[in-house]
């Protein structure tokens, strides 16, 4: 749903409906966060977009700092930073973030399927020489 989401605004209203349901934990919150700031996406007044990405930033940052070795949630964090507007300013950690996925996508503990995903993404930034070859040999 969440990957849906960016191009739907009633997926994204029915994932954060779902979110609400769930038990709050670090993950719950960090997809509500980061699905608050693609709500910010499908609204048209400026100051209703920039209180959803406000609002979904400072959830996302709260469940990194509460599970900050979760490669999932540091990956939306970045996802959001690279495809956010410069003028928003959310760009401090894209290369910590960035650093902390390429070392992470060869955890057993990370979906096989999330994997991929996450590769497929990585591949289309921008990266060294060096990162490149990381991800060829993590294709899994």
């Amino acid at each position: 749903m969440y990957a849906k989401s960016v191009e739907s605004k009633q997926t994204a209203q029915n994932l954060l409906a779902t979110l609400e349901k769930q038990e709050q934990s670090a993950f719950v919150i960090g997809y509500k966060g980061a699905t608050k700031m693609i709500m910010a996406k499908h609204v048209f007044n400026p100051i209703t977009k920039l209180n959803y990405f406000n609002t979904g930033k400072k959830m996302l940052n709260k469940a990194i700092e509460k599970e900050n070795n979760n490669v999932e949630l540091v990956f939306l964090r970045y996802a959001t930073q690279v495809s956010a507007p410069s003028i928003l300013g959310y760009n401090s950690n894209i290369e910590a973030d960035k650093k902390q996925i390429l070392s992470g996508l060869n955890s057993d503990k990370l979906d096989e399927q999330l994997a991929k995903t996450i590769i497929s993404f990585m591949k289309k930034q921008e990266l060294t020489l060096e990162e490149k070859q990381q991800l060829t040999g993590l294709a899994k």
